[in-house]
């Protein structure tokens, strides 16, 4: 499904927060880290500041995004993790800029496709002004809600859904 409002423009060059807090939240990160070989990342934006700093962990980061990867860049990245999975999932600030229920709908079907079953997934979402107000911006979209708020969402589609307190959400388990 395309999203009425593309979420092209919200790709953001920085290192994103959800590397730090899957750090703050995993018992012995470093052995989390080690254990990720191949890191879906959907939605990952047009740069490779994440994919460079977990190549230097000797972690493989595949940033699956239609909107700032090419069409070929996306497919190559399909066909890769079709045939040897992702360990892990990560969706970025991802599911506030998508207005359509179904086009994040698309995103977890994706990510059940391409990784492996015991693989845990997170999320983090920009809060806007926590008002639960979508609205049109000049980047695109954004819902505005309390990470909270994805939970239900988030239920729908994995058996163990856990808010943490540092607003990542940690999925395990695929419906």
């Amino acid at each position: 499904m395309t999203q009425t409002i593309t979420s092209a423009k919200t790709s953001i060059k920085q290192v994103p927060a959800i590397f730090r807090l899957i750090n703050q939240v995993m018992d012995r990160p470093h052995h989390f880290w080690v254990y990720a070989q191949d890191i879906l990342d959907v939605g990952g934006g047009k740069y490779d500041l994440l994919t460079d700093k977990l190549a230097d962990m000797g972690i493989r980061n595949h940033v699956l995004d239609p909107y700032n990867r090419s069409e070929e860049h996306n497919a190559r990245i399909v066909k890769l993790l079709e045939a040897r999975l992702a360990t892990h999932a990560i969706c970025s600030n991802v599911l506030n800029v998508i207005r359509e229920v179904e086009a994040r709908r698309d995103i977890h079907k994706t990510i059940k496709r391409l990784t492996r079953v015991d693989g845990m997934v997170f999320f983090t979402v920009y809060e806007g002004d926590r008002s639960s107000r979508g609205r049109r911006t000049v980047k695109g979209w954004q819902w505005n809600r309390p990470t909270k708020n994805y939970a239900r969402e988030l239920r729908r589609e994995y058996h163990n859904v856990t808010v943490c307190s540092n607003k990542l959400i940690v999925c395990e388990g695929f419906k």
